[in-house]
């Protein structure tokens, strides 16, 4: 057992976890000589694996012990070899390394911040792992609702249950037992990996959708290796998550252009899904990045408002150029012009004294009511305080969330008082009323959304909810 092995509950029953492994079907794809995609079909799933001189090196480890075993008992039978020499955690999101349990007597490395994140946190990884099982079963059911809008045996209703049955497994499994195992190797900037025949070049990406994301590149592959929280085929941009106040926009680019540009850029990049993209597709997302990014730093040092700035970078003006990018042509306008605006949303906050985090500080000391009270004095004195709609709902889901109902409410209102044209706001502080068993408030206040907004669809149905 290595050190930083954190036991959170009884592994699943081998009835279990034989139950999952004998129906297994496996398909391995080439990606070079020395790179390769293993998929199965039943979970949904896939692992690269790189077979080198020194030994075999895997990717992440699923969500659990159960998966990761399954995988690994397929690799060590397609390559004829047991001698795991290196599994790499590049995502710090647990149900992407849960499964390091399955390889105890391999080196795990990952990125400094992935550690300091979880050791010796045993309450905040549980906390954790119950959103986690709270995410997938949420999703489960949103998937369980559009199978019902599909005609059955279609490629799309079969798509749609694949996806609905592997949200269930993962949070199935969660549930069962967890295991935390955490990396025994850490790296802080970059690190080389000596395999022999190969090197393998770790690179921390920086802030995006979570801490200590790890890319990868394979000098003598031409290859780069990009987790799907960064580069992915439904996303513009590496997707933030909406509690963060601070990207690395500046480190993504420098990145991305060491990767695609110049004379050391890579031939292939995996990247979401374990897709396999050409350079060429994959430089299209660093166009996009890059010149969001210079030109919101210019609008924004010009003075220039957001609403002014979402007007001027729109898909229909300035960047008409995304409506030619695969990831656009393969999604719909509907899908990828809300992402833009929440791009040029964060984009623009980077920098900024975020109300969000004026309250996060206070409240290390003191209430809710007492640190919203001294941010209204700021507001008060005029202060270079700036308040985003987007990131106090965020905030306040975050304390409904960690059962501070009461303080989610304060949030919720607060941010009523400042957007009280928006449907949003209302929905939310309604959701936190439900929540605390206030009924009649919660009434009123999806009433106000949909009278705001009537296209609120998830109002109409907690409405109808509350008053049966």
């Amino acid at each position: 057992m290595k050190a930083g092995s954190i036991s959170l509950s009884v592994i699943v029953l081998a009835l279990f976890l034989n139950q999952i492994v004998t129906a297994q079907h496996f398909q391995m794809k080439t990606v070079t000589d020395h790179v390769f995609i293993l998929s199965n079909a039943d979970i949904g799933e896939s692992q690269v694996v790189i077979n080198s001189e020194s030994g075999l090196v895997v990717l992440n480890t699923f969500w659990s012990e159960i998966p990761a075993k399954a995988f690994k008992n397929e690799i060590e039978k397609m390559f004829g070899r047991d001698d795991f020499v290196y599994v790499v955690n590049a995502v710090d999101r647990l149900d992407m390394f849960g499964g390091n349990a399955a390889y105890q007597n391999t080196d795990i490395i990952g990125h400094a911040n992935l550690v300091d994140k979880y050791r010796g946190k045993e309450d905040e990884v549980e906390a954790e792992i119950n959103r986690l099982v709270e995410m997938w079963r949420w999703k489960e059911g949103v998937s369980r609702q559009r199978l019902e809008t599909h005609k059955i045996g279609s490629e799309e209703a079969l798509s749609e249950e694949a996806w609905m049955n592997t949200c269930k497994r993962r949070a199935d499994e969660l549930e069962a037992g967890f295991s935390l195992v955490l990396p025994d190797i850490v790296y802080q900037d970059r690190e080389l990996l000596d395999l022999g025949d190969l090197t393998l070049e770790l690179i921390w990406f920086g802030k995006a959708g979570y801490d200590g994301m790890t890319v990868i590149k394979i000098p003598e592959e031409k290859i780069a290796i990009i987790p799907g929280f960064l580069l992915h085929a439904q996303h513009l941009a590496p997707h933030p998550h909406n509690t963060y106040a601070e990207l690395d926009v500046s480190r993504w680019i420098r990145i991305f252009e060491e990767f695609f540009e110049g004379e050391d850029r890579v031939d292939k990049v995996i990247c979401s899904g374990n897709q396999v993209w050409t350079n060429d597709r994959a430089a299209t997302h660093l166009h996009y990045i890059r010149k969001l990014w210079h030109d919101i730093r210019q609008a924004d040092a010009a003075g220039k408002s957001l609403a002014r700035i979402r007007e001027e970078l729109s898909l229909d003006t300035e960047f008409a150029f995304v409506q030619q990018m695969p990831v656009y042509l393969d999604n719909s306008d509907k899908w990828v012009r809300p992402q833009h605006q929440a791009h040029v949303n964060i984009f623009f906050l980077q920098g900024k004294n975020l109300a969000t985090e004026f309250l996060k500080k206070e409240m290390k000391q003191t209430s809710v009511s007492d640190a919203l009270r001294m941010l209204r004095q700021q507001i008060n004195a005029d202060s270079k305080i700036y308040y985003d709609e987007n990131l106090l709902n965020a905030f306040g889901y975050e304390l409904l969330r960690s059962g501070k109902v009461p303080g989610a409410i304060e949030i919720f209102k607060f941010n009523v008082e400042l957007y009280p044209g928006s449907s949003n706001v209302y929905d939310s502080l309604g959701e936190a009323y439900m929540t605390s068993g206030e009924s009649e408030l919660a009434i009123q206040n999806y009433k106000k959304s949909l009278e705001i907004n009537p296209e609120n669809t998830n109002a109409k149905e907690m409405l109808i909810r509350l008053k049966k």
